[in-house]
């Protein structure tokens, strides 16, 4: 079972993912290093993530066989991240078209996929400002444009949850209830895993 915990920066997805124990949980991977420049083409950075973001679900497969059940700070998927951007105005060279085009690949050829259950948090501002400043171990120097993505991120979950029925739930649930349901649930997977259409009728329901 992969599960998902999601929501903005500071809204707490690390702390919720870590409870479950080093090896059953999959954090994000810095690669500001490997990143394409900003001024390269737009379909390179559009392939370079769908790529990087692939490696990432294969490890939380990995986990999976190995555990039964991984938690992931943020959607393996992230395609998300170049939606919400361009909804709020920002300027990202991750161009959500050409990054549609190229999770779609990947989901087709199964190297990238749906998660079995994504938990997503909503958070208010003065919240999750204080829980920004109790928290020296990280800069989050984009806090505020992370906070100004909030409702477009809500926005997407809400059209995954119309296009993958019972996959989402907002919230962080108490987690003996959540290993409850993974025990519960054992191996069994979404049949949505590696569903392309699944894929375009997300795409679909999004907002215009």
């Amino acid at each position: 079972m992969i599960i998902v915990a999601e929501g903005i920066s500071a809204a707490g997805k690390t702390t919720f993912a870590s409870q479950f124990g080093e090896g059953r949980w999959l954090p994000e991977i810095p690669v500001k290093a490997q990143r394409p420049p900003d001024d390269a083409p737009a379909r390179e950075h559009a392939k370079f993530w769908a790529d990087n973001n692939a490696a990432r679900f294969q490890m939380a497969i990995q986990i999976e066989r190995e555990h039964g059940f991984v938690i992931c700070d943020t959607d393996p998927l992230k395609i998300h991240y170049a939606w919400c951007m361009e909804r709020a105005g920002f300027d990202w060279p991750d161009r959500f078209e050409l990054a549609a085009q190229e999770v779609r690949r990947a989901i087709s050829e199964e190297r990238l996929g749906f998660a079995d259950l994504y938990l997503v948090k909503r958070i208010d501002e003065a919240a999750v400002r204080s829980q920004k400043e109790g928290d020296v171990t990280r800069r989050r120097s984009n806090f505020d444009q992370h906070l100004a993505l909030q409702p477009h991120l809500i926005d997407w979950f809400a059209a995954m949850s119309r296009s993958l029925p019972g996959h989402v739930r907002f919230g962080f649930p108490n987690m003996a209830d959540l290993l409850k349901e993974t025990e519960q649930r054992g191996a069994k997977r979404s049949r949505y895993r590696f569903d392309v259409g699944a894929f375009d009728r997300l795409i679909e329901a999004l907002p215009a």
